[in-house]
């Protein structure tokens, strides 16, 4: 699904007024948002926003942080 990136490349909410992602989310980079979007979109039946990817990305990392953290304990 093409048209993902805002022409201005804005990256939206998680940016300062530079631009720049927190380093807390510096990972999320414009095309890793754009193929969650893709990829979600598909699955959902409808357009995801770039929010809502943020957020699907975000919770995927946590989780996998969950599991490393308990894979360690053992």
């Amino acid at each position: 699904m093409p048209g993902f990136l805002p022409p201005n490349r804005h990256t939206g909410p998680e940016t300062d007024s530079g631009g720049v992602r927190p380093l807390s989310t510096q990972w999320l980079s414009d095309e890793r948002i754009a193929e969650a979007r893709r990829v979600w979109s598909k699955a959902y039946g409808r357009v995801i926003s770039q929010d809502e990817a943020v957020e699907i990305l975000m919770s995927a990392r946590r989780l996998a942080e969950v599991f490393l953290s308990a894979e360690e304990e053992t």
